[in-house]
């Protein structure tokens, strides 16, 4: 395990860091997400927080996209299919990058 720090300032333990970018990564969408957690569990690398845990409900983001190692296991945990695999990985990479488009920005 590796401690990162997120822009947020929080310290996230994740996974040794894949050696190349995964063939699919989550797409998460924020609108449909219920704050259920049930992604940030499922995650084996650890890279999904709830954003926005002082809000009525809280929303999962990818915080550590380098990490990711595209096994898909956050949507099939997902039961409101707020988390999508996608093949555009260099997209979401650089989605996942920029702060402004995270929730409650």
């Amino acid at each position: 395990m590796t401690e990162i720090k997120t822009e947020e300032g929080k310290v996230v333990k994740v996974k040794k860091k894949p050696k190349k970018p995964p063939k699919s990564m989550p797409w998460f969408m924020p609108f449909v997400c219920d704050g259920c957690g049930d992604c940030v569990k499922a995650c084996p690398q650890g890279g999904i927080e709830l954003l926005g845990l002082d809000r009525k409900v809280p929303k999962a983001w990818l915080i550590a996209p380098e990490y990711c190692i595209g096994c898909a296991k956050c949507a099939e945990a997902c039961q409101s299919s707020a988390v999508q695999m996608t093949a555009y990985v260099e997209q979401a990479l650089e989605r996942y990058k920029d702060r402004t488009k995270r929730p409650f920005q």
